[in-house]
């Protein structure tokens, strides 16, 4: 059987990003969402999963290109006097893998994420991370842990088959080849660890190597070459609603969340949708 999770990252990041993922989820495919939960739009992403219940909203947890849910007199300078965690993700990975300062600062943060997002949301059966840090060794640590003591079903594992991605859309090949190695290591630890104390991932992921370059094209084309098993496909979409405009990109992906032509693919391929929290349950 191929079970597809279809994931919009940044839930609460905005109210751009808030509506895309809505109407991705009313009139498309999209069937979870990963909350920010120290963003500004964070509890209107959570009225808003309030009045779509069948919408499952995991955690996407930041350390990296966001704020915190601490103050920043209680994270050990891990982020700046606005509690924003560092913008540079090369800097952001190695001072959290050398500076063992900050550890103990990161897990009450994350700890804090976990506990926003309950008091949110009210359940929490998956998570993933923002730029996918959640897999660097020392947050996986932490993230890993508080998966298996907060009875957490499932983690993103990024790990992607890169060549199928290639064979589709050759762009960025060089960068994409450096990511697969990057995240084909980091994934294999993580799976390890996850395995070990009964957490779920699913079997593939789509979405990584492509990410911002989305077309509807490759998204019939990744559909096409799925195998059994579970996949997750994330996104990140976000729609125009009045203030800011999205980027083009983001809106494109609402556009390509809600294609006909990528619902009938699915429908053609014998593709079913399902949700974490359905993997987790062992009902998906």
């Amino acid at each position: 059987m191929k079970r597809l999770v279809v994931n919009g990252d940044d839930f609460g990041l905005s109210a751009e990003v808030n509506a895309g993922v809505v109407r991705a989820h009313r009139e498309g495919i999209l069937t979870s969402t990963s909350l920010m939960v120290a963003e500004a739009a964070s509890r209107e992403a959570a009225q808003l999963a309030r009045e779509n219940p069948a919408l499952d909203v995991g955690l996407h947890v930041v350390v990296c290109k966001g704020r915190s849910v601490l103050a920043p007199d209680k994270l050990a300078g891990a982020v700046d006097s606005a509690g924003r965690f560092p913008e540079n993700p090369v800097w952001a990975g190695m001072r959290w893998f050398f500076d063992a300062r900050v550890r103990a600062a990161l897990a009450a943060e994350l700890r804090a994420q976990v506990e926003r997002h309950l008091e949110l949301v009210g359940r929490l059966d998956h998570i993933d991370g923002h730029l996918n840090f959640h897999v660097h060794p020392v947050i996986a640590d932490i993230v890993v842990e508080l998966a298996a003591e907060y009875k957490v079903g499932c983690i993103r594992i990024p790990r992607e088959a890169v060549m199928t991605t290639l064979k589709l859309r050759r762009d960025h090949a060089p960068r994409k080849l450096v990511e697969a190695v990057i995240f084909r290591a980091l994934s294999r630890r993580t799976r390890r660890m996850i395995r070990e104390r009964g957490i779920r991932s699913t079997d593939w992921l789509f979405g990584l190597h492509q990410s911002g370059h989305l077309s509807e094209d490759y998204i019939v084309g990744v559909i096409e070459r799925l195998g059994d098993g579970a996949t997750e496909l994330y996104f990140h979409p976000a729609a125009d609603c009045g203030g800011t405009p999205p980027a083009p990109a983001a809106q494109s992906e609402v556009e390509i969340l809600t294609s006909k032509r990528v619902r009938s693919a699915l429908e053609a391929h014998g593709v079913r949708l399902t949700t974490f929290r359905d993997l987790a349950s062992g009902a998906g």
